[in-house]
């Protein structure tokens, strides 16, 4: 009797474990499924991206070459002295546009390289400052500068003002760039630093929308960061971040 009770036990509890066991199978194979979805969807997400990655900068190389004509050409243009005033003031706008173009063109190239992880720094002692020295590639650090002047110039007021501060911070070197001007709404602060953005500030200021982009990520290619410190009333700040380094020895520094 109590050898039959037991087997009638174990049969019960073995038809009750066979359920979540059955259970737990589906939803094994239920996961190896969700993952080769997720595995594969990344995958195309990623081929995507190189692909993307490799179009812009194939399209950058095959626009240099004529627009670098095309500057050569109005620039003869430009020298010769038997047209009317009114052309050669055309003949200036359309140069200055291909600058721009060149411009727009040089920073696709080097961000398309940034992208495909084949930008590689050169560091050394760059001279910030003073006595502020940095970590990093000059042509890149200055580029950086560089990008967050021209836009305190290009969004300031007439007969603004710009600020720019450095000092030392636990152990990197803080550059503050202010300026008067329109400051930036609200909801366009998060999106600053993404390409191709046109901040709504009221005014009429015309950019290619890559400045901000590119200076981040070469702030951060050089282990530091670029940020929004702040934009409202009259007065907008950017703050980049660098890696401090010693100052090499004499006639090694090199000064943006």
């Amino acid at each position: 009797m109590l050898l039959l009770g037991g087997l009638v036990a174990s049969h019960f509890v073995a038809s009750r474990l066979a359920v979540p066991v059955e259970k737990l199978a589906l939803d094994s194979e239920e996961n190896r499924a969700q993952r080769k979805r997720a595995e594969a969807a990344l995958a195309s997400t990623s081929e995507q991206l190189k692909r993307s990655t490799r179009y812009s900068a194939d399209a950058s190389h095959q626009l240099k070459s004529p627009v670098t004509l095309l500057r050569a050409g109005l620039e003869g243009l430009l020298a010769r002295e038997d047209f009317k005033r009114e052309i050669y003031e055309e003949l200036s706008a359309l140069l200055h546009q291909t600058h721009r173009l060149s411009g727009v063109i040089d920073d696709l190239l080097l961000l398309s390289r940034m992208d495909a992880g084949h930008l590689e720094l050169e560091s050394q002692p760059v001279n910030l400052t003073a006595d502020l020295y940095i970590a990093g590639e000059k042509r890149y650090t200055s580029l950086i500068v560089q990008n967050l002047l021209e836009n305190a110039r290009r969004y300031n007021r007439p007969g603004g003002l710009i600020r720019v501060t450095a000092h030392r911070e636990r152990g990197e070197v803080v550059l503050a760039i202010g300026n008067t001007g329109y400051s930036i709404p609200r909801d366009a602060q998060e999106h600053v630093f993404e390409r191709f953005h046109h901040s709504s500030t009221g005014s009429d200021v015309s950019s290619h929308g890559l400045g901000l982009n590119l200076a981040r990520n070469l702030a951060r290619l050089h282990g530091g960061n670029l940020r929004l410190v702040g934009s409202e009333k009259d007065w907008t700040e950017f703050e980049a971040r660098f890696r401090i380094t010693a100052q090499t020895p004499d006639g090694a520094n090199q000064t943006i």
